[in-house]
């Protein structure tokens, strides 16, 4: 009896001990998102016009935890055909303890200007972004920028909930074609409230600048205002309607030899209203419109409608779309496009 007693305590510490040296490892929520994608267009300057093609997308390997009751970790890999993998995304957040209202970001992510850039494109309710996006805000790939953010909730009362934002960015996106980067910046004003007890609304407005050309220290500033409502009939049945305008006002270099440089104002916006219904499907239409870069004087237009529809359940969705694209003083182009969206893990490719 005496030499079992006397064993229990080093029984019992040798199970102890390796929990407490576990202690803080953090297993990760994982998940992949792939997509299988295939286009039809009849764009003369393209090389693929009038062929249907079929191409696997970038494939999306995320990864999130709680760090500790305090802060979050999120990571988020992208595998393209032509860019093999990448960082899309690496940051912290910080979200408890500290005071009320106050929420710190620091890394890679998606910079919250207006309401789609922040969203990956999987989670759009169409395949893929507005024409005035990609035209207006910096990045070749979205906005996306290694920075550090705050948030505060302002003190508010009723249904109304507003807060600020800002965040201090490396600034790379506004020169992705130069090693050398200078800092830029963003903010956000967003607000949320109820215009009845089951019509939510909210309304935005955002502001960014950032350097365009380090050795001229030509700066880029672009301001815009979003606006977002859902209308829901049914337990299943809802309709999402959103819009955002974009003022992009940049100094363009035109001779690297002295400097010299010209200053282009430019404008565009999107709207959109998505259906959903019967749980499993939505279908919508998208309209936007812009100034292209290449010439302010013009108006670009963009008129695309879509479907969706998932199986069983959001892990698999099939998406169409078809376009009607009228670039000013050129041809209209036609696009129809098929995707199918497919997901292992929390992250799932489309929320209903």
């Amino acid at each position: 009896m005496f030499r079992i007693c006397a064993i229990c305590p080093l029984f019992l510490f040798s199970l102890i001990i390796p929990g407490v040296l576990c202690a803080g490892v953090t297993n990760p929520d994982i998940s992949v998102i792939g997509q299988l994608i295939s286009k039809y267009h009849d764009d003369k300057t393209a090389l693929d016009d009038h062929r249907p093609t079929l191409d696997l997308g970038e494939t999306e390997l995320v990864l999130d935890s709680y760090l500790n009751p305090y802060a979050k970790g999120f990571f988020v890999f992208t595998v393209a055909p032509e860019d093999g993998l990448r960082t899309e995304e690496a940051y912290i957040d910080v979200i408890k303890g500290l005071p009320d209202g106050l929420a710190l970001r620091g890394g890679k992510y998606r910079l919250g200007f207006g309401k789609l850039n922040p969203v990956h494109p999987h989670a759009y309710p169409f395949i893929d972004a507005p024409r005035v996006m990609a035209s207006m805000l910096p990045g070749e790939d979205g906005f996306n920028d290694v920075g550090a953010h705050a948030s505060y909730l302002l003190p508010t009362f009723g249904s109304w909930a507003s807060d600020i934002s800002a965040d201090f960015i490396k600034g790379a996106s506004f020169h992705p074609d130069e090693p050398e980067s200078r800092a830029g910046w963003i903010s956000r004003w967003g607000n949320s409230l109820l215009l009845n007890d089951t019509v939510p609304l909210d309304i935005g407005v955002s502001a960014t600048q950032g350097v365009n050309n380090v050795q001229w220290k030509a700066k880029t500033g672009v301001y815009g205002a979003d606006i977002k409502t859902k209308i829901s009939f049914s337990s299943l049945t809802s309709l999402t309607l959103q819009g955002e305008y974009l003022y992009n006002n940049s100094e363009v270099v035109i001779d690297t030899t002295t400097g010299d440089s010209s200053r282009i104002r430019r404008q565009g916006f999107y709207a959109f209203a998505d259906l959903k219904f019967w749980q499993r499907c939505n279908a919508g239409l998208i309209y936007d419109r812009y100034n292209p870069i290449e010439n302010k004087s013009l108006t670009n237009r963009a008129v695309k409608g879509f479907v969706g529809f998932s199986l069983l359940e959001e892990t698999t969705l099939l998406r169409l779309s078809y376009e009607h694209f009228k670039p000013e003083n050129s041809s209209a182009v036609h696009t129809v496009m098929f995707q199918v969206l497919f997901s292992m893990g929390p992250h799932k490719a489309h929320q209903f």
